[in-house]
């Protein structure tokens, strides 16, 4: 057909037409001029001149020919109200579950394409979009509200009511979620619970819609005032209100189980303390008995040794009245075999009663068999707390009692009430933690079959592609070929180790000692980076932030919750996160900018600022990180590191924190960041200063709204992220896992041949691997993996359950195991490769670099956590990490421009580069006022970016 074309022009015109209707799906329109690359590239497919489209874009006549004609060839539609209508009705099932107007057309687009259907203008498709969006809100509000009673609707208005005697409405008391571990806070939990109760929503009715799209109601309502709520129209009002009944109820329950874990393992820290205190205290008493004691013991053994009277060398040391009294008063001082810190539980059960009973009383828990003696042991004292009975009946059930709690509980006398109950709490508490135990209406403690991928659906995958797990699934072959790995590394390493050949370590009687590695950072390089840093030209925070946003549109990712739309003023989303980054606070940013009040800095907060919308923008920044050539020089984009910095916490977010002795005696949190090898933090999360680091290592690879690392991707952490079920669950999915063990001497390994057969290594040996424990659970290993890998769960909540009770749980135990291979694998080669304990050392110290800007960067409020709320400490790690990247990021483009500069005056040596980092802020002002200009001129020169300073004179600098 474009054969045929009479001339040049008609054949590229014609080419150029078909172009347009295949991609994207429309005729080059009257007026419009193609892109001069693509008539260019179309122009030499058919060996015509570019220029002679000039004479066919003259002529519109030709362009409505050509339109029609290949039209009908194609088989393409027009646009029109009965299309229209079509895709109007197939876009309403997607609008369900998420009504972005860009994603919307993003779908209305691709469809068309694939019905051969003319691209409509613009114009039409957003009118389009809009319809159905609006015809998907009001089919979730009825879905929502559909079959609501009465007297349910009526409850639900009363949410929007003012209580008696205060100013305040029911539903903003009920928003107010206590935070602190104190028995009021319990209390006011479960009264909240009840009054949501009190509504009696069916939970099975948020289920008739994406919970998505539940989730999206709830937070458009927390950002909406009860005031605007209760002047909703009626439907809507009551799909809001009943969106809010269900996320509170399973918020507060979530909340309750929460408080309960803090309140009992408070119970046990503070009896602990007691316990030590009073030893403390008696120090001096129990001191003088022992040198009394010990002259005594002194003065009968001479009594024996000369044949004298014992009663006679007791009389001369003190008097035997004395004695019988001193006698009396150790029995006093004498604590109990065991040094048994239980012994002091019972003085705290007058406040554990102020809470248990409402707490037993008030949740559902279901368990596995195993925990059916706890189950019944909680109904029979709700059942004593309902009746007010005080002795327990002899057939209470007693078989979940521990051995370290079964002296207290059962004694000569029967079972002890107070210990019962006592240890009843603290069952329950480890049964939560493992998952044994569950409670009816939570989201964090639901049963851990209920938060794997189903057997079915897993069955599904296998038959059609393939689990996407990155080891062989058979398990014969998978421990056939690990078992061939194993022996092969400990015969090497063996034979090494005993011929004194590996570098840097040695063993000796069974004892492994490696040197450590030195700092390999030559002088040259820190002279280097400091003359680079000298030329970068000195900015405010606000101006780079600003920058920053030109390079990348970040600030296109914060999207108004409701419409989607990007905030209308950048300079006051801007002023929002670095309130949150700077650690500032919105009333504080207020007073330290002129271009928006507090007003309009907590509308833009709370409608563009959201977990989502920063890990959309922090996935922009570290896309341009990682393609800027200098950060090539930084790593090959192949490795990653992960730690957690803590925070002390201050003000009301004091309640909500805890004490780890490691960082002190205040509370805090930690803020746990992954950081690729090109110094980009592509995920982080805020964890209690008590958690476990080894749980939250897998989520930053797994969870940081970018493409996922690549198999076989390397990932290094320090001590706090070992685990031998975090490499067990590492090799499934792909990913090499490289920590830096404390204390590496004292980690055993783990062969399938008997120790002996490696002499050298056998006293580091400390058993063979379980091959039949792991076959025995292979399935579950697989259905775990599967299901972390497709976002089913997270891989902390994962292991948080496998980690609770390690010993009794078959399949902890069986993943724990394999990881037990896997850390062995690891060893080996750590042993033999000083390049591996290099580069773990090397990716390391970039985190702790990373920390100290953040450190720096968060400076505010004495770098303190005041929030209390944890959406709203996940806001301040949110902010934080993303200044951070965006400092890292100006500092990398800006530096490539220094070396640029410098190399046109001196030699740079590519070797020194290696060593160079963007870690810098001496040249960034952080504090002072925070002032934009609304047409400000940040760039100056060919490259679009700021001029440099100049290089200082080192010479001049030296004399």
């Amino acid at each position: 057909m474009i054969r045929r074309g009479r001339g040049d022009h008609h054949r590229l015109g014609l080419a150029l037409m078909l172009c347009y209707l295949r991609y994207p799906g429309r005729p080059l329109h009257a007026g419009e001029i193609p892109d001069p690359a693509l008539v260019s590239f179309v122009a030499t497919q058919i060996d015509v001149l570019p220029d002679s489209l000039g004479a066919y874009l003259r002529v519109d006549q030709n362009r409505r020919r050509h339109s029609a004609a290949l039209q009908d060839r194609l088989g393409l539609r027009p646009w029109g109200p009965r299309v229209a209508a079509d895709l109007a009705d197939w876009l309403l099932a997607h609008a369900l579950e998420a009504d972005r107007l860009v994603d919307l057309a993003a779908l209305v687009l691709e469809e068309c394409r694939g019905r051969g259907i003319l691209l409509p203008p613009p114009a039409r498709l957003e009118r389009l979009c809009i319809e159905v969006r609006y015809r998907a809100r009001r089919e979730i509000e009825r879905r929502l509200t559909e079959g609501l009673s009465a007297d349910q609707r009526r409850r639900l208005d009363a949410l929007t009511e003012r209580r008696l005697d205060t100013s305040q409405s029911w539903l903003a008391w009920l928003r107010q979620i206590p935070e602190s571990a104190k028995p009021a806070s319990m209390l006011g939990v479960i009264e909240r619970l009840e009054h949501i109760r009190a509504i009696d929503i069916d939970p099975a009715r948020g289920h008739r819609i994406n919970q998505s799209r539940l989730a999206q109601l709830v937070r458009e309502a927390g950002r909406t005032t009860v005031q605007h709520v209760a002047g909703y129209e009626r439907r809507r009002r009551h799909a809001v209100l009943t969106a809010i009944d269900l996320d509170l109820s399973a918020r507060l329950t979530d909340q309750a189980i929460t408080l309960f874990e803090r309140l009992i393992g408070a119970m046990f820290r503070k009896a602990e303390g007691r316990h030590a205190r009073a030893f403390q205290a008696e120090g001096r008493a129990i001191n003088e008995k022992v040198r009394l004691y010990a002259r005594i013991g002194a003065a009968l053994m001479a009594a024996r040794a000369g044949q004298g009277d014992p009663f006679a060398a007791i009389d001369k040391v003190i008097p035997w009245d004395r004695f019988c009294s001193t006698v009396m008063e150790a029995e006093t001082l004498v604590r109990s075999e065991d040094f048994d810190p239980y012994e002091v539980l019972s003085e705290h059960y007058a406040g554990i009663r102020r809470w248990a009973p409402a707490f037993l009383a008030t949740f559902e828990f279901q368990g596995v068999p195993a925990a059916a003696s706890l189950m019944r042991a909680i109904a029979m004292l709700r059942a004593m707390n309902s009746a007010g009975a005080s002795t327990l009946p002899k057939s209470a059930p007693t078989a979940f009692v521990r051995p370290r709690w079964a002296r207290h509980v059962l004694t000569a006398h029967g079972i002890d009430r107070r210990y019962y109950e006592l240890c009843v709490l603290a069952e329950l508490r480890q049964r939560l933690a493992a998952g044994d135990v569950w409670v009816t209406g939570s989201r964090q403690y639901r049963a851990f079959e209920e938060r794997l991928i189903s057997r079915e659906t897993l069955q599904v995958l296998q038959k059609a592609s393939g689990i996407p797990v990155a080891i062989e699934t058979d398990f014969d072959r998978f421990i056939e070929t690990r078992r061939t790995w194993l022996d092969a590394r400990l015969a090497e390493v063996d034979a090494r180790a005993r011929g004194g050949l590996l570098p840097d370590v040695t063993i000796e009687k069974g004892v492994l000692r490696i040197t450590p590695i030195e700092k390999s950072t030559p002088p040259e390089a820190e002279a280097l980076a400091a003359k680079l840093y000298a030329t970068l030209p000195r900015i405010r925070i606000t101006d780079l932030l600003t920058e920053v946003a030109g390079w990348t549109g970040f600030l296109d990712c914060f999207t108004h919750l409701r419409t989607g739309e990007a905030a209308a003023d950048p300079r006051v989303l801007m002023a929002g996160l670095l309130a949150d980054g700077l650690n500032l606070g919105l009333t504080r940013m207020a007073e330290a900018c002129s271009i928006a009040s507090l007003g309009q800095l907590a509308w833009t907060a709370d409608w563009h600022i959201r977990d989502e919308t920063y890990a959309l923008a922090l996935r922009r920044l570290v896309e341009h990180q990682s393609r800027e050539p200098l950060a090539a020089l930084f790593g090959s984009g192949t490795a990653s590191s992960s730690d957690g910095q803590f925070f002390r916490a201050g003000g009301s977010g004091r309640d909500a924190s805890r004490i780890n002795a490691h960082y002190g005696p205040e509370p805090g949190l930690k803020f746990y960041t992954h950081l690729s090898d090109r110094y980009a933090p592509f995920h982080t999360r805020v964890i209690a200063a008590t958690a476990s680091e080894a749980l939250h290592v897998l989520d930053g690879l797994l969870d940081h709204h970018g493409d996922a690392p690549p198999r076989q991707h390397r990932h290094h952490t320090d001590g706090g992220g070992v685990s031998d079920h975090v490499f067990a669950l590492c090799a499934l999915l792909g990913y090499v896992f490289a920590p830096r063990i404390p204390d590496l001497k004292d980690r055993r390994l783990y062969s399938f041949a008997r120790p002996a057969a490696y002499p050298t290594l056998a006293p580091m040996i400390a058993g063979r691997i379980n091959v039949d424990l792991i076959r025995a659970h292979w399935p579950d290993l697989l259905r775990i993996a599967t299901s972390i890998r497709t976002g089913t769960v997270s891989a902390s909540v994962i292991l948080r359950q496998l980690a609770a009770y390690p010993r009794q749980n078959a399949v902890a135990a069986a993943l724990r195991e394999l990881g037990r291979l896997e850390r062995t694998l690891f060893t080996l080669d750590w042993l033999e490769d000083p390049g591996l304990r290099r580069e773990s050392s090397h990716e390391l110290n970039k985190g702790e670099a990373r920390n100290s800007l953040a450190r720096a960067v968060f400076i505010h409020r004495l770098g303190e956590i005041r929030d209390r709320t944890f959406e709203n400490q996940t806001h301040r790690a949110s902010g934080l990490n993303l200044l951070v990247t965006a400092i890292i990021l100006w500092n990398t483009r800006y530096l490539a421009q220094a070396i640029q500069a410098l190399r046109q005056v001196e030699d740079v040596p590519g070797t020194l580069l290696r060593h160079l980092s963007p870690i810098g802020w001496e040249h960034v002002n952080l504090t002072g006022d925070y002032i934009w200009s609304a047409n400000q001129k940040s760039t100056e020169n060919h490259a679009g970016l700021r001029p440099l300073r100049p290089i200082p004179d080192t010479t001049t600098h030296a004399a």
